[in-house]
């Protein structure tokens, strides 16, 4: 061990001498260090930064160099060094920043000289983004997770990993990186440092392919938007000279303190109107804080790039709490420039005696100015210069952006990226590890140790788990049965299927399953050796499953037995046999919801009737946007009466008779036979693209939806006792309206164009409800109607208008929107020959404990107050359910 010891002592003193370089501290001439302090070495075009100890090492051939020290609130510091065969100790003191007020307000119209700026930053923010054709780097990624606080009903579980909340997790990458205009991103991870490989975290371009000279960044609005001024409003703080460039400080304010909206400062470059710092927060969903802090260099005296990005992140998301910190910094860019743009463009206001260069003037005369090296300085007015790089842009459309692919990203690990040791990262780390850092990783490499060996130890278990225990029959397992791991065989776990309602009292059902997996053969033609993803299923299978159902009350067997087969573009399934279904089969009531209400407060709102059958249903994707359904079945219907009155609570109800009630009449259907048949086809008009590592795959930036249906009922054929036709138009869709909030729409229309004969199943049902506790999605459901009140079988439309606002009443408070508390509004509409104009209006407070919301609703008919209701919804997320309902095929 002694000589182990020595020959590591000899090896780290041999690296130590054959290094050189420059190290030391960076502080304010007061003393106080300055952690995270950027560095910036011109000759290699190199960024770093100061760990959060105020140290900095940079390991740098012989020759000389000049470093700037950089931090916020201080002067930029130049030094100029000569590197020979050792380190340099070099400490640097940095002066306080003097900021330049004079200078700027001078020119500042009536209002606050930012909004000038920010109008011209604005303005150019498509021309920074268009300006760079190409570039080239390698990125320093350093990850730092501390873990803060576990939820006691995790400490255990997380206890077994070797995680407490004092763990440090460690992960470090270099990679390649590269770019080409307008959105494509390639990366190569050439070494990885990690704690453990399930820690890695090494694709640096989720952090540096992000631009503010965007729109959003990572779901937050940039404040260089071009709707900024919506929710932000601009303050200046002043200007400094960094060597012979001024520099513009603004404080960025929202209008409305909110999530997703950023509050800090940027700071940007005079006339250029290109950024030179941000240092930005923002909280985004699950009360997550993030902020954001970048430096900005000159490169080859070009263009102004990012060379050192600080991402700091917090947060409790469901208890766990972290904070983590991320650092990139950028070294050896390569750039190019966008030959079709000039190198540079002055922004010029309105009453500037100065002429302005229009439009076909400015991209036709790029090119030539370029090629003969001529720096002359165009000028144009800054209304003009969003409209001119929106034509631009318009022209500039290459292949892929005409097919709406927004992104194309490549990414790889290196086959010998983990083989690196502590020496080798010892000599490329640009940003030393502090203390704690160091301590982070000498105890979890000891845990790993630790849980390698617990995890061999469990090899035996874990293959006994994977086999048939007789303990499965009760509780469910899931077996591969071959040796390729394509067939698999299922027993569906019991205990998630039993429910109690008053027909059939206690039941459940009982469920097995045979898979076969079928592989998928996808096409590679379509260009850029892009495997197009965006509406294939993500596996081919066919699939047996028979289904067993016991009732209790009624001391009954029925069952059903389903074959699917799953294909890269759809699905085919055939059902059959003899089964429970509700009459709104949408459905009406999720079957638990309904267990819950009915032995808790005595309500049975679920309405079933028992049905031998068979159906037959096909859907088929032709596009991600376009898909087509469509189902035909026979049924043979019986009418079902209750069994059962079980309660756990007596509230003094009378259970209700398991038949609908309707304000009309509802006849008999018992012993009907019906052949039905539908078909809809479904269309999504603003779906965007992106490929990752050759796969293309859909991004929704707008959920627009048109649908159209059709419903018939055979008349005579096959003994089917039904005759009817029905047609629906359904259009969904949502707007952004900045700082007001976002409204969501969703309505249809239909009408029977035949409704000789029908079973009250075959009406045109509403989603109604009388549970004080809803998983419907929000946007497509009344909170007060009944069930089956207005079902029929003529015409009808309905309508569901809400409005989220980023401010109303409580989330006035500042504090209540941090909390991820959400207010709107909601009008729900229903018309059908009987409704008297149906209307509900009401409140919703949404983001309670973050999974809750609370609505009031009021109803109306024919604008007369019927009543009021408190409604619990288990869905925050608008456009969607939080279904808890188990009793699915597949």
């Amino acid at each position: 061990m002694r000589k182990l010891f020595t020959f590591f002592l000899i090896l780290s003193s041999f690296v130590e001498l054959n290094a050189q370089g420059v190290r030391g501290t960076v502080t304010g001439v007061d003393g106080e260090t300055l952690p995270f302090a950027t560095i910036y070495v011109q000759e290699t075009g190199s960024g770093t930064s100061t760990n959060q100890e105020a140290y900095y090492e940079l390991q740098l051939k012989e020759g000389n160099y000049t470093i700037q020290f950089k931090f916020v609130g201080y002067e930029t510091v130049i030094k100029e060094i000569s590197v020979n065969d050792k380190f340099i100790q070099l400490d640097v003191q940095l002066p306080k920043q003097t900021l330049l007020l004079d200078e700027v307000t001078t020119t500042a119209k009536a209002t606050d000289p930012a909004n000038w700026m920010m109008r011209k930053a604005i303005a150019k923010s498509s021309y920074h983004r268009q300006q760079i054709d190409s570039y080239s780097a390698t990125v320093y990624v350093k990850g730092k997770i501390e873990i803060t606080a576990i939820p006691f009903y995790m400490t255990s579980i997380m206890k077994k990993e070797g995680i407490d909340d004092e763990t440090i997790i460690i992960t470090e990458s270099v990679s390649e990186v590269s770019y080409k205009r307008p959105n494509q991103f390639s990366e190569k991870v050439i070494s990885i440092y990690a704690s453990k490989k399930t820690d890695v975290n090494a694709n640096p371009m989720r952090f540096i392919a992000g631009s503010f000279y965007q729109d959003e960044i990572a779901s937050v609005i940039s404040p260089l938007s071009s709707k900024a001024f919506r929710y932000y409003e601009f303050k200046h703080l002043g200007a400094f000279m960094d060597g012979d460039i001024l520099i513009n400080k603004i404080k960025v304010v929202p209008k409305v303190a909110a999530p997703n909206v950023f509050e800090g400062e940027i700071q940007l470059v005079e006339d250029d109107w290109a950024l030179f710092r941000v240092d930005l927060n923002a909280q985004v969903e699950l009360g997550i804080k993030v902020r954001i802090c970048q430096e900005y260099q000159k490169i080859e005296d070009l263009a102004w790039m990012p060379i050192t990005h600080q991402f700091d992140v917090n947060g409790e998301p469901m208890g766990f709490g972290f904070e983590a910190k991320y650092l990139a910094s950028m070294n050896d860019y390569t750039l190019e420039l966008n030959p079709a743009l000039p190198k540079s463009i002055k922004i010029i206001d309105k009453e500037d005696a100065e002429l302005s260069v229009n439009s076909p003037e400015i991209i036709e005369k790029a090119s030539e100015l370029n090629a003969a090296g001529n720096q002359k300085q165009i000028a144009v007015k800054a209304e003009d210069l969003s409209k001119i790089m929106k034509e631009y842009g318009e022209t500039q459309k290459d292949s892929l952006a005409r097919q709406d692919v927004i992104g194309v990203y490549d990414f790889e690990v290196d086959s010998g990226a983990y083989n690196q040791d502590s020496n080798f990262w010892a000599q490329i780390r640009p940003i030393p590890l502090s203390t704690d850092e160091t301590r982070g990783y000498a105890k979890i490499d000891s845990l790993n140790v630790i849980k390698q060996v617990a995890d061999s130890e469990d090899s035996v278990k874990n293959v006994k788990k994977k086999t048939f225990q007789f303990t499965d029959i009760l509780v469910g397992g899931d077996y591969r049965i071959d040796s390729a791991n394509r067939l698999d065989f299922k027993i569906y776990n019991p205990f998630l299927n039993i429910q109690y309602n008053t027909v059939e009292g206690l039941n459940i059902d009982y469920s097995l399953g045979l898979k076969r997996f079928i592989s998928i053969k996808y096409d590679t033609t379509g260009g850029r050796g892009a495997v197009d993803r965006t509406y294939f299923n993500r596996e081919s299978y066919a699939l047996i499953k028979p289904t067993a159902r016991y009732s209790v009350a009624r001391n009954k067997v029925i069952g059903k037995i389903l074959t699917k087969y799953q294909f890269k573009t759809g699905d085919v399934e055939f059902r059959v046999g003899r089964y429970i279904q509700q009459f709104n089969d949408d459905p009406a009531v999720e079957p638990l919801l309904n267990t819950s209400f009915t032995t808790l407060w005595e309500q049975n709102f679920m309405k079933i009737y028992e049905k031998d059958f068979m159906k037959l249903n096909f859907t088929r994707k032709f596009s991600v946007k376009t898909k087509l359904s469509a189902a035909i079945e026979y049924q043979e219907r019986r009418r079902l009466n209750n069994n059962a009155d079980f309660s756990i609570v007596d509230w003094d109800r009378e259970f209700t008779p398991n038949y609908p009630v309707n304000i009309n009449p509802v006849n008999d259907f018992d012993g009907q036979h019906a052949l039905t048949a539908n078909v809809k086809i479904e269309y999504q008009p603003f779906i965007k693209y992106v490929i990752r590592n050759g796969v293309k795959r859909p991004v929704i930036q707008r959920d627009a939806r048109f649908s159209l249906e059709y419903y018939k009922g055979f008349k005579n054929l096959a003994g089917s006792d039904v005759d009817f036709d029905r047609i629906e138009v359904g259009y969904r869709d949502e707007f952004d309206f900045g700082a007001k909030g976002r409204t969501y729409l969703n309505t249809k229309f239909g009408a029977f164009l035949n409704n000789e004969s029908l079973g009250f199943m075959d009406y045109a049902h509403f989603p109604g409800n009388r549970a004080f506790i809803t998983q419907k999605d929000p946007v497509e459901s009344f909170r007060l109607l009944d069930y089956y009140r207005f079902s029929t079988d003529q015409y009808y439309s309905q309508a569901f208008i809400f409005h989220r606002f980023r401010k109303l009443f409580i989330t006035q408070i500042p504090v209540t929107r941090f909390m991820g508390l959400k207010e709107g509004i909601f009008l729900n509409y229903l018309y059908t020959p009987d409704s008297n104009n149906y209307t509900e209006l009401g409140y919703s407070l949404d983001g309670i404990v973050r999974f809750f919301r609370i609505e009031v609703a009021t109803q109306y008919e024919n604008m007369q107050y019927k009543g009021w209701g408190l409604r619990i919804g288990i869905a925050t997320t608008l456009g969607g359910n939080v279904s808890v309902n188990v009793d699915n095929d597949e």
